[in-house]
């Protein structure tokens, strides 16, 4: 279990993983558990105004790296309005995630230049899901980053070599990654300790410096159940072993030497 006095520096949570809704109590929640990594979650577009209407009162100087994750679904005609929207928070320093599939016209995303960070994507959405439905959403918008969702990679591949794919041709423009488990119906829960002995496997080649933000729906979970959450997030992608580059050691990924 964590020490309520440790300072929890790379790992953090998502608002809409802790509080549906209500990004109040869950960055509350946060701060008094000393966490410095923050993701604002408006997944749903009705949540996006309330939550840039309320920024200036949430006391977030105290967090070392905050993110804001746009709307996963709207239609095509309430792109432009979204995008000039989170364009300003961008330029506070702010890193915007978006979904592929909401990038209808990648002309409204290009002022966002590195700030945009494209996440990978699960079995329900067309685009963005594989290194080469990646590559080309970046041949659109080259200046984006990527946002690594491991989860949502491993329930497409549970061989991890989609992952592996994934980390290897974009290495560089990991600026955030998503850590949680999904279940059958793509809901991310809490990890098991399946998915944590995966997450170990390529945690090396990741990096430790990226920050990470745990997805898993902990809405109704006592503190110490959404602690344990951390402390296992960290643990998984704490690497087995020192790795420079892409050199793996032999028992890393399954075909990860025919990649390399």
């Amino acid at each position: 279990m964590s020490d309520s006095n440790h300072s929890h520096t790379r790992t953090g949570f998502s608002t809409g993983a802790l509080e549906r809704g209500n990004f109040r109590s869950a960055v509350e929640w946060m701060l008094s558990q000393r966490i410095k990594v923050l993701e604002l979650s408006a997944l749903r577009y009705e949540e996006l105004k309330p939550l840039l209407a309320g920024l200036d009162d949430l006391g977030l100087d105290a967090f070392t790296y905050i993110s804001l994750h746009a709307p996963s679904s709207f239609p095509r005609a309430k792109e432009k309005e979204i995008a000039e929207l989170l364009l300003p928070v961008s330029r506070n320093g702010w890193n915007i995630i978006v979904h592929p599939d909401v990038i209808y016209t990648p002309m409204c995303w290009e002022s966002f230049g590195e700030r945009l960070l494209i996440e990978n994507m699960d079995r329900r959405k067309p685009v963005g899901r594989t290194a080469d439905e990646l590559a080309q959403i970046f041949q659109e918008l080259p200046d984006a980053q990527l946002c690594l969702d491991v989860a949502h990679a491993r329930q497409l591949d549970t061989s991890l070599r989609l992952l592996w794919d994934i980390i290897c041709r974009f290495t560089d423009r990991i600026r955030e990654i998503h850590i949680s488990e999904l279940d059958s119906f793509c809901r991310h829960r809490p990890m098991s300790n399946g998915a944590i002995r995966d997450y170990k496997r390529i945690a090396g080649c990741i990096g430790t410096t990226a920050p990470v933000i745990i997805e898993s729906m902990l809405e109704s979970a006592r503190s110490s159940l959404r602690m344990e959450e951390l402390d296992l997030a960290e643990e998984a992608l704490r690497p087995r072993f020192e790795l420079l580059g892409t050199n793996l050691h032999n028992d890393s990924v399954p075909g990860a030497m025919a990649h390399s």
